[in-house]
């Protein structure tokens, strides 16, 4: 080990994470877990965890989760080397100089000027939209949106002046060429000069969930027969399809005050207006198409989310594309329609924002609404479109896990296609038939394990067993096998070197492992509630079966997949022979 992860392991050792926290929020001790009001997000009732022999913190909340690390660098909104800073000093541990200690410094350095550059040069657009020369920047912003100058402060618009002044001001600021380039505001012409990338163009910073700018999506101020925005090209802070625009704003928000929903817009001006007419809770996604890594994002913040896209084909197709994702990420998701034409922004000038509001308010679930927009697709007074709205609409229904649920919606499908609610139904089991994983087995039928992600409930439950150390849990080469995700995989090796060395595994250990925020599934794992399994070797051992048949199954698919894509012999015959182990695997699996 080298001598920064030694030191980050002593420090880490030095500072117990219940004494940690307590400088921060009051803990009340209830059996061996304290808790306390999340300091990340707005509650009137306790569901932040600490739990002070793992040495990890969970909000049952919001769900965030992490080491002390991970706390004071959320609390004091800092990276990770200045959380170590704060910590190495409340232990009373001299901080080393790790200047010399290779990639990760030379990393966090230039990541540190990277950050900053980009925050002087956003100062810098942001005094020039007072200058003269900046008037048609004013024109659009005041003028034609109707932007009033807190909401212009708050996202801090800004204006380039020309090719060359960014360049100039941040040279005499002290930042290099190289610097800038890596930042993503400078790139060289044709004659192998510098130019602002951003030239003569109104500047929008996009600031990340920690207060920091980590690029710029800049718009054109005259009609051209080009695209209006240009967005930083992907840095070492920043990366399109990850950039939520106004999250900042957002995690501000949810800590002084409840966040019900988050309202999804397609683009930033969208965002500013509705935030100066009194929405604070608007997001966007730079103009790019929403992204599981969008998704992960908001489910941090909120689980509800009302999609409102612009009210042209554009903005139709891109809620549809939306809904996949978002659904899939877990959240409970809603959708509302603007008139043909209008975005946001342009409704809440025309309209106003109550009236926004209330469209806001009367958003239809996604089932509702995908429902809606088959029926408005086919003709269904012919049999054959008829047809395929029906199915169309319940392979929507059958994702929904109550029956309660699928009954309201088949009765939607009933009266738009008269076709018999009985029909409906046994369709709808048919679907089911073809389409879902079989459920396991388990004794007295008590198995909650659910047709519907049945492989990832028996890989938390199985994993969480072994990670928390319950004594029925034990390792299994087949499960190991069968772990198909490469992060659960690291973290079965994790494990199961503790065991080959006489140790037990530490949860705490596991944050060093991964960003959990962004690895969802660790989280879940991390923070399994075996209060709501059966928690029994039993149950255990009906988890491993299912893991490994399914993920037999999964393998199986997916080599025939490839078997009837792959136009080489030699590889057709290789694919061929692991898919015969595969279904021997399985055959032997059905007899037992």
């Amino acid at each position: 080990m080298d001598n920064f992860e030694e030191f980050k392991q002593k420090v880490k050792d030095a500072n117990d994470i219940v004494s940690v926290v307590s400088k921060y929020v009051t803990l009340n001790r209830k059996g061996k877990t304290w808790w306390a009001n999340c300091p990340f997000h707005y509650e009137k009732t306790p569901s932040f965890a600490v739990n002070g022999t793992e040495q990890y913190y969970h909000c049952f909340g919001c769900g965030v989760s992490g080491d002390v690390f991970g706390f004071v660098q959320h609390m004091e909104n800092c990276d990770f080397y200045d959380a170590l800073k704060i910590l190495a000093e409340n232990a009373g541990l001299a901080m080393p100089d790790f200047s010399h200690d290779g990639k990760d410094a030379e990393r966090k350095k230039e990541r540190e000027q990277v950050y900053a550059v980009l925050r002087e040069a956003a100062l810098y657009y942001y005094k020039n939209l007072s200058l003269p020369a900046a008037q048609p920047a004013r024109d659009y912003v005041i003028g034609k949106r109707k932007l009033d100058s807190a909401s212009i402060k708050a996202f801090g618009l800004g204006y380039s002046l020309g090719w060359n002044e960014v360049i100039d001001h941040l040279k005499k600021a002290g930042y290099s060429y190289d610097i800038m380039q890596k930042a993503g505001i400078i790139e060289k012409n044709q004659h192998d000069r510098y130019y602002d990338v951003f030239a003569k163009r109104l500047i929008f910073p996009i600031i990340n969930s920690n207060d920091n700018v980590v690029g710029f999506s800049a718009r054109v101020l005259e009609p051209v027969s080009h695209t209006k925005y240009r967005n930083t090209g992907e840095t070492i802070v920043f990366k399109k399809n990850e950039c939520v625009y106004g999250i900042n704003l957002i995690k501000k928000f949810k800590h002084n005050e409840p966040l019900n929903e988050i309202i999804i817009v397609e683009g930033q001006m969208d965002v500013i207006s509705l935030y100066k007419a009194g929405v604070r809770n608007a997001v966007a996604c730079l103009g790019t198409a929403l992204t599981p890594n969008h998704a992960k994002q908001l489910k941090k913040y909120c689980d509800k989310v009302v999609v409102c896209f612009d009210g042209d084909g554009a903005g139709k197709k891109a809620t549809l594309r939306s809904l996949d994702i978002l659904v899939g990420a877990g959240l409970d998701v809603y959708v509302t329609s603007l008139p043909p034409g209008v975005d946001p922004d342009e409704y809440v000038l025309k309209y106003g924002v109550d009236s926004y509001r209330q469209r806001i308010s009367d958003a239809k679930y996604w089932v509702e609404y995908l429902i809606n927009e088959y029926a408005s697709s086919y003709n269904l007074k012919r049999a054959e479109e008829r047809n395929s709205f029906v199915i169309s609409s319940l392979n929507v229904i059958k994702k929904l896990g109550s029956n309660t649920e699928q009954n309201v919606y088949l009765q939607m499908v009933k009266e738009l296609s008269n076709i018999s609610l009985d029909v409906l139904k046994r369709d709808l089991e048919d679907i089911d038939n073809m389409t879902n994983v079989e459920e396991p087995t388990v004794k007295n039928n008590e198995s909650s394990i659910t047709k519907e992600n049945a492989y990832v409930k028996a890989v938390k439950f199985v994993m969480g067993a072994l990670l928390h150390k319950k004594e029925y849990a034990t390792l299994n080469d087949d499960v190991k096998d069968n772990l198909l995700d490469p992060d659960i995989q690291k973290l079965y090796d994790y494990i199961a070197d503790c065991h080959s060395n006489n140790k037990l595994p530490i949860v705490s250990h596991v944050f060093d492992m991964y960003d959990v925020d962004n690895t969802p599934l660790i989280n879940d794992i991390i923070n399994f509630d075996f209060a709501e399994s059966l928690d029994n070797e039993t149950y255990y051992n009906d988890c491993v079966k299912l893991l490994i048949r399914s993920g037999l199954e999964i393998k199986q698919r997916d080599l025939a997949n490839r078997i009837s894509l792959e136009s080489d012999i030699e590889k057709r015959k290789e694919l061929s022979r692991e898919l015969s182990l595969i279904i021997l695997k399985l055959t032997q699996l059905r007899k037992k």
